[in-house]
């Protein structure tokens, strides 16, 4: 490649982590985004009014799933990722501003995404129906007393079918620090088929995710994540939607800021975004780094 004519070599576009949410979860989008952005209905039948085992006299019976209260529809409010660029046009290098900004936002599309199904400062800000891992909702494993890494991630993926009336495969969640500890003692494999993404012994898919802070259930004892403190969630099926990336500004001319300095150029980008899970699975268990 011949080095540019005018001195600057072009910068590395945004590569998301490899065994991110997205890269896990593919996002389920309609052709016509404006079907779901303002918000839809997603529906469940992974929970059970009840089911039971029977022999051939109907007088002997064992109880697979007690009588309860299923949910059938979950409410879901999407939110927006907006990338902003401030930059003063003295110097401008003559390079497309808006291509740049709109690969920008596809490139921390997954981060963002990630804190929001983390933390939830949206939908926790805004009290919507669609819960975050970090929900108070969660149930806690252990007491909440810390683990190690991998007897954690043992009694995660166990309690997993005691939580789903199905036996589902469930979808764990961790931050990069745990997933590295697991890795090194192999507790981990690299699932290739399709699509690849790192899964248990057993088959459950792993998100490692550069936007998870690690954090655990609101108001439970040691929520608050550290370098050795750190909090893995499981969850039922996850889901993701993803919209196009518009950019508010239809030229560089519309970017002048004309509230302040003459010289500086204000870009925006923005995009909807969804992620959400099936709760009948939504288990949180603490780890130790240092166990």
């Amino acid at each position: 490649m011949a080095f540019p004519n005018n001195g600057v070599v072009e910068a590395p576009q945004i590569v998301p982590s490899a065994f991110g949410l997205l890269a896990v979860i593919k996002p389920e989008n309609s052709a016509d985004e404006n079907q779901w952005v303002r918000g839809f209905s997603q529906e469940w039948e992974t929970t059970l009014y009840s089911a039971t085992n029977w022999d051939d006299t109907d007088s002997t019976d064992g109880e697979v799933v007690a009588a309860g209260t299923p949910t059938y529809y979950t409410e879901i409010k999407p939110w927006f990722i907006e990338a902003e660029e401030l930059r003063s046009t003295l110097g401008f290098l003559g390079a497309d501003r808006i291509e740049r900004l709109k690969r920008q936002l596809e490139g921390v599309t997954q981060h963002a995404m990630e804190l929001e199904l983390w933390d939830g400062a949206v939908r926790k800000g805004e009290s919507h129906a669609n819960l975050a891992l970090s929900d108070a909702a969660a149930t806690i494993l252990n007491g909440g007393t810390a683990l190690s890494p991998r007897r954690a991630l043992a009694l995660l993926e166990h309690s997993i079918g005691l939580a789903s009336d199905g036996g589902e495969q469930g979808v764990i969640h961790v931050t990069r620090d745990v997933a590295a500890l697991l890795a090194s003692n192999s507790n981990m494999l690299l699932h290739e088929e399709g699509k690849a993404h790192l899964q248990t012994f057993g088959g459950t898919p792993i998100i490692v995710g550069s936007g998870y802070s690690g954090t655990g259930p609101d108001g439970a004892t040691g929520a608050t994540a550290s370098a050795t403190n750190k909090w893995i969630y499981a969850t039922g099926t996850v889901r993701t939607y993803v919209g196009d990336v518009d950019v508010v500004n239809d030229n560089l001319a519309q970017a002048y800021d004309v509230s302040g300095n003459q010289n500086d150029m204000r870009l925006k980008a923005i995009r909807p975004a969804a992620v959400y899970f099936d709760t009948s699975i939504h288990l949180a268990v603490r780890v130790d780094l240092t166990a």
